[in-house]
């Protein structure tokens, strides 16, 4: 069966796959977020936008259950509970939008998308407004929205995060603490609207183990030294990540 939901893919990209899930856990454990950007848009093209939504939801869980111990014991309670509460609503209209969506305009779209909040955190700085409620509420509403209908709803409440000026550990741990939530809440909705099958099961549960190893070194990197560089190079490469993912979907 596992063979059979691999078959249309030759060995050259089932090992490329396999390299961007890698890459992508090592960012998840190490920045905190930046998993969906990197693997969404490559597996959107390897199979369906629909698909790559949904393994990704599966192949981070065990990953979630890792990382969420630690950032918990750091994150500010008071800031990203309203995130949270703010993506139970953003999600399901996402996710709906996700089922009424033509697949191949969505390759397009997830592409685009990944690009213009790599951008969005590139040019990040401090927003006065970002340490209000109504700030982080909007932001979660707009970053469930599109979680659920591609998959990269991170970006714009990190940037949001990012832009609190709080300290690095402090930071990193509202990003995992949200991002998991994220994906604890994005997969009953996927299950409601009849997404998650055997084929998203098989292909994530393949994919999961070599996610959970890449999350967990990269969550020992930055421990041990990446905090001075993570953001600089997490940015550069999901930019590069971004712009080829774009010219190969056109293409």
């Amino acid at each position: 069966m596992i063979l059979s939901e691999l078959g249309s893919l030759d060995l050259t990209q089932i090992l490329f796959t396999a390299a961007v899930v890698f890459f992508g856990g090592f960012l998840r454990g190490f920045v905190g977020f930046g998993g969906a950007l990197v693997i969404i848009p490559v597996l959107a093209v390897m199979f369906t936008p629909k698909l790559a939504v949904v393994v990704h939801a599966i192949m981070e869980l065990p990953g979630t259950i890792q990382l969420l111990p630690t950032a918990v014991r750091h994150c500010a309670r008071r800031t990203v509970l309203p995130i949270i509460i703010a993506l139970v609503v953003g999600i399901p209209v996402g996710v709906y939008a996700l089922t009424a969506i033509d697949p191949n305009s969505m390759r397009i779209v997830i592409s685009v998308l990944v690009l213009v909040m790599v951008a969005m955190l590139t040019l990040n700085t401090r927003i006065a407004f970002a340490a209000g409620t109504k700030a982080t509420v909007a932001g979660g509403v707009i970053g469930g929205i599109i979680q659920g209908v591609a998959g990269i709803g991170g970006p714009p409440i990190v940037t949001l995060l990012l832009s609190r000026g709080d300290g690095s550990d402090t930071t990193r741990g509202n990003i995992v603490v949200v991002m998991s939530s994220l994906i604890i809440v994005v997969l009953p909705v996927l299950w409601f609207y009849g997404l998650i099958t055997s084929r998203s099961l098989i292909l994530g549960g393949i994919a999961a183990p070599v996610y959970l190893l890449a999350t967990y070194l990269g969550s020992r990197y930055f421990q041990t030294g990446g905090k001075s560089i993570y953001r600089v190079i997490a940015l550069l490469i999901l930019a590069l990540t971004a712009i080829s993912t774009l010219v190969f979907s056109f293409w």
